[in-house]
C-alpha cells in the first residue's frame, strides 16, 4: 500500500508536466508579446523591440539602417524620410538626397544629363514653370518667378535682378547710342531691322515672338543724331533729335537721352519740300487701316487711303510689367489749309493680342479722344511751336507739327502682342505728313488708359 502511494506521487507530477492543455502559459512565456519592452529579435536582424527596433517583423528596419525615400522610417529614428544631404528638401520630393545640389528648388543644369531640379525633365526637356516663355535652358535665371526672366525689364527699385544679366537695378544705357571703341562713332547705323528696333528703344531682342516688320509703301528712316561729332551724317533731321529725358508724371522715369529715332512718312523719306507733287509715292492702300481698329470712331469726311506704311511687332510683355509708352511727333504739309477736309492723313498706334477674337484699338489720340490727324487739337500754330521743325520742310507756310507727345496703354504681364505703328494719306496721295517715334518703353507702375498727353 505505501508503495503505490508513492508510486502515484512521482507519477501525478509527470502527468501535470505533459498536460496538453497547460501548454498556453509556457508558450506566451517563451515568445512574449510584440512591443517595445521585448528582447526577443523576432526578425534576425540585431535588435530586440526593447534595443530600438521600431519595426520586428521586417529585418530592413532597425537602428542605423539606411534611410531610403520610401516613405518608411528605415533607421528607427522617429523621422520619415530624412533631408540627408541638408539642403532643405527630405525625400521623396527630394530626388537625390545625397547631392545638396540637386532638390525641387535647384536651377537645372542644362549640359549634364541630371534632372537637377526633380522634375522628371532633364536638360532641355525643361519646360516654363513660371509662364514667362522661357525655361531655364532657355536663360532664365529663376523659372518659379514669372518676374524674373531674359525678358524682363530690369525695375531699379526691387533689388532683384529681373532681366538675369547678373546685376542688380542697374539702369542701362540706350543701345542706339552703342560706339565704335577706336572711332568712338555710332555702331547702329543703317536701316536694318535691328537697327529700327534699336532707334524705337527696344533693346532686348528676347521680347520679339516674331521678326519686326516693315509693311506696305515702307517709306521710313531712322534719325541719328552724335552730340560727339564722331558720326558721319548723325545730325539729326533739321532741328529734330531723338526725344531728350523728360519726365511725364512721377511713375515715368527718366532715361538717358537717346541717338537715334524711327519717322515714317506718306511721301518720298526725308523729302526736303513735302508739298512738291513729284515726290509723292502714288500708291492706294491695300486696305484702309481703321478697319484694323476695334474702337474707331467714323471719319469726320470719309476719303480714300493712299500712301500706307505700317511698322509691326509682335512682342511677349515681360512678366515683371503692366503698360508700354513711346513718345512722337506728327508733322504735315496739309496744316491749316485742309483742316476738316477730307485731305487728312493720319497716324494710328494699333494694340492688340495675337488670338483670332482680340480687340485692336487706337491708343494715340488727341485731348478730344480724335485720332492724330491735322484736326488734332495738339497741332500747333507755326509761329509757337514747342519743337523747332526748322530744316525738315514742313517747317514756316508749308505746315505745322504736334510738340512732343506721350501715349501710354495698358498690358497683361506674360501676354503676346501686335503693336503696329501706321501712318497713311487720306484723300489723295500728295502733300506729306511724318511721324517721329522714340523711347518706346515698358513701365512697372499700372496704367490708367490709353491716355495720349503733351
Amino acid at each position: 500500500m505505501k508503495t503505490i502511494l508513492i508510486f502515484s506521487l512521482v507519477v501525478f507530477p509527470l502527468l501535470v508536466g505533459c498536460n496538453p492543455g497547460g501548454g498556453d502559459k509556457d508558450n506566451n512565456f517563451n515568445s512574449g508579446n510584440v512591443n517595445n519592452t521585448s528582447i526577443v529579435d523576432r526578425d534576425g536582424d540585431g535588435y530586440a523591440p526593447a534595443t530600438g527596433d521600431c519595426d520586428d517583423t521586417d529585418s530592413d528596419i532597425h537602428p542605423g539602417a539606411t534611410e531610403v525615400p520610401d516613405g518608411v522610417d528605415n533607421n528607427c529614428d522617429g523621422f520619415i524620410d530624412n533631408d540627408y544631404d541638408g539642403d532643405g528638401y527630405p525625400s521623396p520630393a527630394d530626388c537625390n538626397d545625397n547631392d545638396p545640389n540637386i532638390h525641387p528648388n535647384a536651377l537645372e543644369d542644362c549640359f549634364d544629363g541630371i534632372d537637377n531640379n526633380c522634375n522628371g525633365l532633364i536638360d532641355n526637356e525643361e519646360t516654363d514653370d513660371d509662364g514667362d516663355g522661357y525655361s531655364e535652358c532657355e536663360g532664365d535665371c529663376d523659372d518659379h518667378n514669372d518676374k524674373k526672366g531674359i525678358g524682363a525689364i530690369e525695375d531699379p527699385t526691387d533689388g532683384i535682378d529681373n532681366d538675369c544679366d547678373g546685376f542688380v537695378d542697374e539702369i542701362d544705357e540706350p543701345c542706339d547710342c552703342a560706339r565704335n571703341e577706336a572711332t568712338l562713332a555710332l555702331t547702329n547705323m543703317g536701316t536694318s531691322m535691328e537697327n529700327l528696333s534699336k532707334a524705337l528703344g527696344i533693346c532686348n531682342t528676347a521680347v520679339f515672338s516674331q521678326p519686326i516688320q516693315m509693311l506696305y509703301a515702307q517709306s521710313w528712316g531712322i534719325i541719328s543724331y552724335d552730340e560727339l561729332g564722331h558720326t558721319a551724317n548723325a545730325n539729326g533731321w533739321g532741328d529734330i533729335r531723338p526725344i531728350p529725358p523728360r519726365v511725364i508724371d512721377e511713375n515715368d522715369p527718366v532715361y538717358p537721352a537717346s541717338c537715334q529715332a524711327v519717322v515714317l512718312f506718306t511721301g518720298e523719306a526725308f523729302n526736303p519740300y513735302p508739298e512738291d507733287l513729284d515726290m509723292d509715292l502714288g500708291q492706294e492702300c491695300p486696305f484702309d487701316p481703321v478697319t484694323l481698329i476695334d474702337n474707331a470712331e467714323p471719319d469726320d469726311v470719309p476719303s480714300e487711303c493712299h500712301d500706307l506704311t505700317q511698322i509691326k511687332m509682335v512682342l511677349r510683355v515681360p512678366g515683371n510689367v503692366t503698360g508700354i509708352a513711346f513718345d512722337f511727333i506728327y508733322l504735315s504739309s496739309e496744316y491749316p489749309e485742309w483742316v476738316g477736309s477730307e485731305f487728312n492723313d493720319t497716324f494710328y498706334a494699333i494694340i492688340g493680342k495675337t488670338t483670332p477674337d482680340a480687340t485692336h484699338i487706337n491708343i494715340s489720340f488727341d485731348g478730344n479722344g480724335k485720332a492724330v490727324t491735322i484736326n488734332n487739337n495738339y497741332f500747333e500754330e507755326p509761329g509757337s511751336l514747342s519743337q523747332s521743325i526748322n530744316g525738315t520742310g514742313y517747317e514756316g507756310s508749308t505746315g505745322s507739327a504736334t510738340g512732343w507727345l506721350t501715349t501710354k496703354a495698358p498690358v497683361e504681364p506674360n501676354s503676346i502682342i501686335e503693336v503696329i505703328f501706321s501712318i497713311h494719306d487720306e484723300g489723295d496721295g500728295i502733300l506729306d505728313s511724318a511721324v517721329v517715334i522714340d523711347n518706346f518703353r515698358w513701365t512697372t507702375v499700372p496704367i490708367d488708359g490709353p491716355i495720349t498727353v503733351e
